[in-house]
């Protein structure tokens, strides 16, 4: 899965991709960066890192967060 699925997935469940930020952004919420070894998901509240669980490849760190969003949001 590469950014533009996951974004269109999202929206086709009603979930809204505001709530997801991506590299370096300090907004609250869900996020996806790149760091030197591997991609991480984590949430942000505050300014303070949540959860923080690495994957190999973007296309897997997106698979587990839509995963995670789906369950919260639509189940």
């Amino acid at each position: 899965m590469n950014r533009n699925e996951f974004i269109a997935r999202l929206k086709e469940n009603e979930i809204p991709p505001e709530i997801v930020s991506f590299d370096s952004s300090t907004n609250d919420g869900y996020n996806i960066r790149k760091n030197q070894l591997c991609w991480e998901v984590f949430s942000r509240e505050r300014g303070k890192e949540y959860g923080c669980i690495g994957f190999p490849s973007e296309s897997n760190a997106l698979q587990y967060l839509y995963e995670k969003l789906y369950n919260i949001y639509v189940k």
